[in-house]
């Protein structure tokens, strides 16, 4: 539910700041930095995968976890991306994702988010039994089986 919530607002917060920062700016200087950070957002993506191989290269040769470098790139290519779509606000998240600090906190939130999940989540153990018939090679239920009998 907190996701549509997001999708709604982010493009009524974009106009809200189109309005606010365009007025200061004027058509020229808000078309200059939509293209200007589009540009930008199109020059990092086409860089990430040359930086991420590089990053993941120099953690296997440290005999490091390459899933650190790995990470940092979605978060960096995630970065790129809202660079790339027109707005104030999606740049202003854009540049705060390129920051290392910055990356690093949304990582640390991110898997202490992943591991309260997982110990939430419980084993769900189902009881059954099976038959193995030779003619069909198919495993069966036997309390199937047993009410097909009765009907």
């Amino acid at each position: 539910m907190w996701i549509l919530l997001v999708f709604l607002a982010i493009p009524i917060l974009e106009i809200a700041l189109f309005v606010q920062i365009g007025a200061q700016l004027g058509v020229i200087g808000t078309l200059a930095e939509i293209f200007a950070t589009a540009a930008i957002g199109l020059v990092l993506i086409r860089l990430e995968p040359h930086r991420n191989a590089h990053d993941v290269r120099a953690a296997l040769d440290r005999d490091a976890s390459p899933a650190s470098p790995m990470a940092h790139s979605a978060i960096r290519m995630i970065g790129a991306v809202l660079f790339v779509l027109p707005g104030f606000f999606t740049d202003l998240v854009g540049f705060l994702l390129l920051l290392p600090p910055v990356r690093t906190l949304v990582l640390t939130q991110l898997f202490k988010n992943l591991r309260a999940a997982h110990r939430r989540e419980e084993t769900v153990i189902i009881e059954g039994e099976f038959e193995h018939r030779p003619d069909t090679d198919i495993p069966t239920n036997r309390r199937l089986d047993d009410q097909e009998k009765r009907d």
